[in-house]
């Protein structure tokens, strides 16, 4: 009775990550106890609806599972953090002249628009300042600028208020892979290549010295992988999803011995048709790594960090590796947990798909007072 209504004069300020992609909802939410992270709760809740569901009847079936799983698990957290990608937001890194924080909050749109490819009326900007600068003899500011459609995010604003949840901030998934990075690698060194690879979109953020410096989704992703499965078996996008999770890339010379020797036509077509779209995903980030080296960077890639869904794909990790020639690694968004038992319960194949979930849901009350 006391504990219950201290909650309500004091709520708790656990932040609910919510990831909600077009494949599935992931949830993550921790909370601090003696000054001690842990995890609350996480969540991954697989998507389907109906052929004809209207975009409507979508949002409010989603909004439903969020809110069936929160009251299921006993989270009484009020506010929730999501993120945008895709189409949906555009990340550019500019410059600026030098102005102080109110004369920018003024000129934002007018120092914005011809670096934003959308109406300026149709989005929400924001604007960060990484560090000034001085060009041809001008004071100026290097800055990110970040614009998000206004439906987009009504759309997500819409179906956290529906789960019963109290909107605080749409971030942008690269952005929420960086607040996780910070937890992970508390002295970053190097720079690092992340590839959040989901079920239609990839999201590529390239972070050196713990600042990222390059965002960029490709629409090359596990939707992808489907449809090419799909064409060379002659089978359904379903069937197609459920061939790429049984099988997985022959990498090695040894590999592709054993698979011709046991007959597996699948796993040999599988591997064939995944190849051939992660050699397109390796054209577009290696443009991506140009870009960033072409921007005066000092030190290339040293390693890549893999989440996501498609991160469980046979021997990714390994193709990725070759083809770059750096490390690869799978994201664990719980290892800086420790040995807690609800985090080390997770299924193995379930974590890399968590991460952005993981990045939002460490957001603080304090990014907002």
């Amino acid at each position: 009775m006391i504990a219950d209504l201290i909650k309500k004069i004091f709520p708790p300020k656990d932040v609910v990550g919510i990831d909600i992609g077009s494949y599935s909802v992931k949830i993550v939410c921790f909370t601090e106890e003696k000054k001690e992270l842990k995890l609350k709760d996480w969540g991954y809740i697989p998507l389907a609806f109906k052929a004809d569901a209207t975009p409507e009847e979508k949002r409010l079936a989603i909004a439903s599972e969020i809110k069936t799983h929160l009251k299921k698990k006993g989270v009484s957290a009020k506010y929730a953090a999501a993120s945008i990608s895709g189409n949906a937001v555009i990340v550019r890194y500019v410059k600026l002249p030098k102005l102080g924080k109110k004369e920018l909050a003024l000129t934002l749109g007018v120092e914005a628009e011809p670096f934003i490819p959308f109406d300026i009326k149709d989005v929400n900007l924001t604007c960060y300042v990484l560090n000034d600068v001085t060009e041809e003899g001008q004071p100026k500011m290097d800055a990110v600028l970040v614009a998000a459609k206004k439906e987009a995010v009504a759309d997500k604003l819409e179906m956290l208020s529906a789960a019963g949840l109290e909107p605080l901030v749409i971030d942008v998934d690269s952005f929420a892979l960086e607040t996780l990075y910070e937890r992970l690698q508390p002295k970053p060194e190097g720079t690092v290549l992340f590839l959040n690879i989901g079920h239609k979109v990839t999201n590529l953020s390239i972070v050196s010295q713990g600042v990222t410096r390059v965002v960029r989704d490709i629409f090359i992703a596990g939707a992808a992988f489907d449809k090419a499965i799909g064409k060379l078996l002659k089978a359904e996008p379903m069937a197609a999803d459920i061939l790429k999770k049984s099988k997985g890339l022959l990498v090695t010379d040894e590999e592709k011995q054993a698979a011709v020797s046991d007959y597996d036509k699948e796993g040999i077509a599988v591997s064939k048709a995944a190849t051939g779209v992660l050699r397109d995903l390796y054209t577009e980030v290696s443009r991506s790594i140009d870009f960033y080296l072409s921007q005066g960077a000092e030190n290339s890639v040293s390693r890549i960090m893999l989440s996501g869904g498609m991160a469980n794909l046979g021997n990714i990790s390994k193709f990725l590796s070759a083809e770059f020639k750096v490390p690869v690694e799978t994201v664990d968004p719980f290892s800086f947990l420790g040995e807690q038992p609800l985090a080390r319960n997770i299924p193995r194949e379930t974590l890399p798909a968590l991460s952005v979930a993981a990045g939002l849901a460490l957001r603080k009350m304090k990014d907002w007072e």
